[in-house]
């Protein structure tokens, strides 16, 4: 996910023919018909609509100070309240397992569908992300990129407030412990796939991008980065279970 380019695309509540120039674009690259020239310029304009003031490196430690602020916070409630019981760590698997279809289906009916009222998500994602980054090009070119792959730390935030009520619920309904577990679980699933995502657009021969696991991933996002297979194929981003299960992983041979 990433930031759009503001006068490349209108706001979210702009007149439908506003948008088509974005539905051209998404359609010709979708048919396979992305030309070099009109991926430079997309990206050219993205990159100029960065604030001066943006500060990769602290973008990147927001995000992954909100995990940590969220792990320190609950492993201090969790001795508080002492006793942990088998039962409550079964809400760990049960909210990955929740998890990874959420963001398989957000990736697919929302980053891939313009849909009211989450407009301006798609158009963050599908217009953008994808015209600058194709499946032979996916490397950041500079730490400055860092704005076109990671969410707004303040979105991240937002996720994981949301996840509070539930959170809170399920503390009422199974026990306190489990409630906190539940949201150390989903916001460090949501911390993680934001470094994963950053991983995979890191140069191939960067120390990063040459560890086996981001190779194994980056290909199988790669392919989802092809512009033909975007709205098909390898929605997943932290681990293709979803892909498996809904039969959404792009064939070998295409």
């Amino acid at each position: 996910m990433a930031t759009l380019p503001t006068s490349q695309f209108p706001a979210a509540n702009a007149p439908a023919p506003a948008h088509e120039g974005e539905k051209v674009l998404v359609r010709e690259a979708s048919a396979g018909r992305l030309t070099e020239e009109r991926r430079e310029r997309v990206r050219k304009q993205a990159t100029a609509e960065i604030p001066w003031w943006y500060l990769p490196w602290g973008h990147l430690a927001a995000t992954t100070g909100i995990g940590l602020t969220v792990l320190l916070v609950s492993t201090m409630q969790l001795l508080r309240l002492g006793t942990t019981h088998v039962t409550d760590w079964l809400i760990v698997p049960a909210v990955l397992l929740l998890a990874n279809f959420f963001e398989w289906r957000v990736h697919k009916h929302v980053l891939h569908k313009r849909r009211w009222p989450l407009q301006v998500i798609y158009d963050k994602h599908t217009p953008m992300h994808h015209m600058v980054y194709i499946e032979e090009d996916m490397a950041l070119r500079s730490t400055k990129e860092f704005r076109l792959v990671l969410i707004p730390a303040a979105g991240v935030l937002g996720i994981v407030l949301a996840a509070a009520p539930l959170a809170i619920v399920v503390s009422k309904v199974w026990s306190g412990p489990a409630g906190w577990l539940f949201l150390l679980t989903a916001s460090l699933y949501m911390v993680t796939y934001e470094v994963l995502h950053l991983c995979y657009h890191a140069p191939g021969d960067s120390f990063i991008g040459r560890l086996a696991f981001i190779k194994v991933m980056r290909a199988h996002h790669a392919k989802h980065h092809d512009p033909r297979f975007m709205q098909k194929w390898n929605f997943n981003v932290t681990v293709p279970l979803f892909d498996w299960i809904m039969r959404t992983t792009a064939p070998k041979k295409r």
